[in-house]
């Protein structure tokens, strides 16, 4: 009896302290328990560092950019002057990560969304507003 006694108590103690350690990933938790807080601020800057900083938002813009161009969906000077554009992110994408400047970092990043958004514009229409 007091083994399953002890077993009930250390299983109550996992359940909830896995709980808690659920609601501090920012996981939902059910019954009205809400939205858990978010990550921290820095677990964000390191994974938006980590896809700017490698150059792997730049190379899939770049790519995006060649199909769209090879389906004759965008026309050349149109895919020139976004090729332009890209290189001169690149070129400040590298200064700002050799610097750590997240807050530059974290503009370059809404950068290359919104050349993202104006390549689906020129190649499938529908600009949003504030380029």
């Amino acid at each position: 009896m007091r083994k399953v006694l002890l077993a009930a108590i250390l299983g109550a103690g996992l359940f909830t302290s896995a709980s808690a350690n659920a609601q501090s990933w920012g996981i939902y938790i059910g019954n009205g328990g809400g939205y858990a807080p978010r990550y921290r601020q820095f677990d964000d800057d390191d994974r938006l560092a980590r896809s700017i900083c490698s150059g792997q938002r730049a190379h899939a813009l770049e790519n995006r950019l060649d199909h769209e161009e090879d389906e004759d969906e965008i026309d050349e000077d149109t895919a020139r002057r976004i090729h332009f554009t890209i290189d001169r992110l690149e070129d400040r994408q590298r200064h700002e990560c050799a610097e750590g400047d997240w807050p530059a970092i974290r503009d370059i990043a809404y950068r290359f969304d919104r050349i993202g958004q104006w390549i689906n514009a020129e190649a499938h229409g529908g600009w949003q507003r504030g380029w």
